[in-house]
């Protein structure tokens, strides 16, 4: 790239904050971020950071801590990852409407340095460092603290590494351990180039933080936002969980990239009142997470016209956030105007994984890790790239399990991420999402070990034995299940009433079945395990009566 003679080439990015500092130089009063008590523009926004990066880097001078992010959904969150990057550290989002259990155990597993909070933080972590940002900025330079695990090296902004970690989210683990996916910063910089020859994305975009930090969609939404000088809205938990109040919001803030999860997508359409609700201006819908439904999407372009240009992806966190796009064309949407997809409409739209993004090699390999050649033929999908992740955080063997190298169809050995999805190869080449080779399964976008809500269920007063298991409701749409039994000399009836409200209070909302299910034995199969496949389609065929509301 060259500039006007006499004009300096500003550098190449580097680092993650190196995106937001160049627009920061480029339009420093546009707004870059809006919440619900206001606004920062890049100049306001990059003080901020900059204030918060030179207190964190007085209190960790050796750059390479971990930083949990104990904060609410707001302008705050984003500055602080911002501060934590600066500073040379990689930032653990911790949700406050987790447990305190499970975050409690993140702190310890990721060997926190310090928490940045705006409000009181559970007992485990105040044993921490914490830095309140709801409270004045001490007058006094504050004592450095010793990084647990930290390099002996000065500061990473100093001596730029792109492949330094920048952030580590905490996905479900089949044991009831959640674990730590660590990304570098080159990963989401190859993420941001890579979109932008998928996307036509600008400074005049307004993009929402629709997800939790602790959910990687929202790294996405806050790099893509911010990559291109464009606004980002942090949409507050009360909204995002009220689809009026969502579909108000998209209006009021003239939205023009969402990105979301099909089975949220689904209640935004229900919530449509034809003729009274205003068309919201949106240019792009993302969809991630979960197959979608042809039917929702004809039915938005039925009360808001044509003009949303949907794009269906296939993502993964140990790939950071997406791997593959695929837009869905006007010819395809529009081929049945009655909004009753057909068989094949189905296959092209709901399971059909896409394109590789830029830098992205998506492999569909057979038991002998040879590619899958003829139409029919299953295979578990293998990435490789720019994407794939440094591994998981403190687990060398499990890091070695799922972060594999080989060589694929005789080319050079490269080193792929085993993802544990399933693909099928269709005649014309077409490759569909094909469900899990293990127990994990996907509900509303998150990746789901039904191990872990086990292990965190099956040692409750008054169970004997539980299984988790994939169902659906009664509207349709994907679910957990808890099935139970009732261990001897103990009150069923009491056990059913209490089994929600610790769930509740073991793990964070997505992770809790929203049925409890009391059966007299749980079947078994030939082997003499489970039969967890009859079970889950037992309990979708005939809903049984919830125990207690689960919300």
């Amino acid at each position: 790239m060259t500039g006007t003679p006499g004009t300096p080439v500003p550098p190449a990015p580097v680092l993650l904050p190196h995106l937001f500092d160049a627009q920061a130089a480029r339009v420093p009063d546009r707004t870059a971020l809006r919440d619900a008590h206001g606004a920062l523009t890049y100049a306001e926004a990059a003080d901020r950071a900059d204030r918060l990066a030179a207190r964190l880097r007085a209190l960790l001078p050796a750059g390479g801590g971990r930083i949990g992010l104990h904060l609410r959904r707001g302008a705050d969150t984003v500055v602080a990852m911002l501060a934590v990057l600066k500073s040379g550290h990689a930032y653990v989002p911790l949700d406050p409407a987790y447990p305190a259990e499970r975050l409690e155990f993140m702190a310890r597993d990721a060997a926190l340095s310090l928490v940045l909070s705006d409000g009181e933080v559970p007992s485990g972590l105040a044993e921490l460092p914490v830095v309140r940002l709801d409270a004045a900025e001490p007058s006094d330079p504050p004592a450095a603290v010793e990084v647990p695990g930290g390099p002996d090296a000065a500061s990473a902004t100093a001596h730029p590494d792109p492949s330094s970690p920048a952030y580590v989210i905490y996905t479900s683990g089949s044991t009831g351990r959640p674990k730590g996916v660590v990304v570098p910063h080159r990963n989401v910089l190859a993420l941001v180039r890579a979109c932008d020859e998928r996307f036509a994305l600008g400074p005049d975009d307004v993009w929402t933080m629709f997800h939790s930090a602790s959910f990687d969609f929202s790294v996405w939404e806050v790099w893509g936002a911010l990559a291109h000088g464009a606004t980002l809205v942090i949409v507050p938990e009360e909204t995002a969980r009220s689809p009026r109040s969502m579909l108000d919001l998209l209006v009021r803030e003239r939205v023009t990239v969402l990105n979301v999860v099909p089975s949220v997508f689904r209640h935004l359409v229900r919530a449509v009142r034809p003729g009274v609700t205003p068309a919201p201006g949106l240019r792009y819908v993302v969809f991630g997470g979960e197959s979608i439904d042809v039917a929702d999407v004809r039915a938005w372009r039925r009360a808001f016209g044509t003009a949303t240009r949907f794009v269906n992806t296939y993502g993964i966190t140990e790939a950071t956030v997406l791997v593959t796009t695929r837009p869905l064309t006007d010819a395809e949407l529009d081929g049945d105007p009655g909004g009753a997809p057909s068989a094949d409409a189905a296959a092209g739209f709901a399971l059909d994984l896409g394109e590789p993004l830029a830098g992205c090699e998506m492999r569909v390999l057979d038991e002998d890790g040879e590619p899958v050649r003829e139409p029919g033929q299953i295979g578990e999908i293998h990435v490789a790239g720019g994407g794939v992740a440094l591994g998981y955080l403190g687990r060398p063997e499990l890091t070695a399990e799922r972060f594999v190298t080989r060589s694929v169809g005789g080319g050079p050995a490269r080193r792929y991420y085993r993802s544990g999805d399933l693909a099928r190869l269709l005649p014309g080449g077409m490759l569909c999402y094909a469900g899990r080779a293990d127990d994990q399964v996907k509900i509303n976008g998150f990746r789901i070990e039904l191990g872990e809500v086990e292990a965190a269920l099956r040692g409750l007063p008054g169970v004997r034995d539980l299984v988790v298991v994939k169902t659906v409701s009664r509207v349709g749409e994907p679910m957990m299940t808890a099935c139970w039994t009732a261990a001897e000399g103990t009150d069923p009836e009491a056990t059913a009433a209490q089994l929600p409200e610790a769930a509740r209070a073991r793990l964070p909302r997505h992770l809790v079945p929203g049925r409890f299910t009391r059966l007299p034995e749980l079947p078994l199969g030939p082997s003499g395990k489970t039969d967890r496949r009859a079970l889950a389609q037992r309990l979708s065929a005939a809903p049984a009566r919830r125990a207690a509301p689960v919300v």
